[in-house]
């Protein structure tokens, strides 16, 4: 797995990386229209498969369609990968709801059922990077479900350290986001849109798909070490040790 530091510089080490980072940014700030966002996951796809395949470069948007693609399946295979934990959730406050209105431990039942709604979106957050991470590196959907893939990555402690880490990075930006998405922009620039943060809104978008790129990076670093640990066999080198 790649260091900290080299996660961080890896998108720089492209010639066009500026102008990369500012459409994976623009696109991802028009996230709410949702179609923007399939590129953009299409390209988290890419920094995955791209040292997985002994590619030292970050890719860039082109091939359009593809990205599209890619996007796509990786948002099917995340999908269904969290669904559990999304039906579990749903059942368990519905029935602290229930328990609330008829006045039977409405509290200790909301409580309960938060605590093991966040306990699953981990749980199953974790297996879901690894069936993305598993669809990138086989090319097909169905390497995402596949017990014999999964398996060794989940249980090693390379990928647990790989998602812990980019687990920090990806709650780091969203706080830092969160401050830029308040600053405002002069309403004399802007006209009509007086008082909306959309220049935060932006710069927060950039930060916040920066953001995604290192922490696709570190799970591609950590998937690499399992599969090598597990499989005996050499796969690419994709960096060295967390610092």
């Amino acid at each position: 797995m790649p260091q900290i530091s080299d996660a961080i510089a890896y998108q720089t080490e492209h010639d066009d990386w500026v102008t990369t980072v500012l459409i994976g940014g623009v696109l991802s700030a028009f996230g709410f229209l949702l179609l923007p966002l399939l590129p953009v996951y299409g390209y988290v796809v890419r920094v995955i498969r791209h040292p997985l395949e002994g590619d030292p470069r970050p890719p860039t948007f082109g091939d359009r369609e593809e990205l599209v693609v890619d996007g796509a399946k990786a948002v099917l295979v995340g999908a269904v990968s969290v669904l559990i934990p999304g039906i579990v959730g749903g059942v368990t406050v519905g029935g602290s709801i229930v328990a609330i209105a008829t006045g039977t431990r409405g509290g200790a039942a909301t409580g309960i059922a938060g605590l093991l709604t966040v306990v699953l979106s981990l749980v199953f957050g974790y297996v879901a990077v690894a069936a993305v991470v598993a669809f990138a590196d086989e090319r097909r959907v169905d390497a995402a479900f596949d017990p014999d893939v999964l398996k060794p990555v989940v249980l090693s402690g390379a990928y647990a350290t790989a998602w812990v880490f980019s687990l920090a990075v990806l709650l780091g930006a969203s706080v830092l986001v969160g401050v830029l998405n308040g600053i405002p922009i002069l309403g004399a620039v802007v006209g009509v849109l007086n008082g909306i943060p959309i220049l935060g809104a932006v710069v927060g978008a950039v930060v916040f798909f920066y953001a995604q790129v290192v922490a696709a990076r570190l799970w591609a670093g950590g998937y690499a070490d399992a599969r090598t640990e597990a499989e005996g066999a050499t796969r690419p080198d994709v960096g060295g040790s967390v610092a």
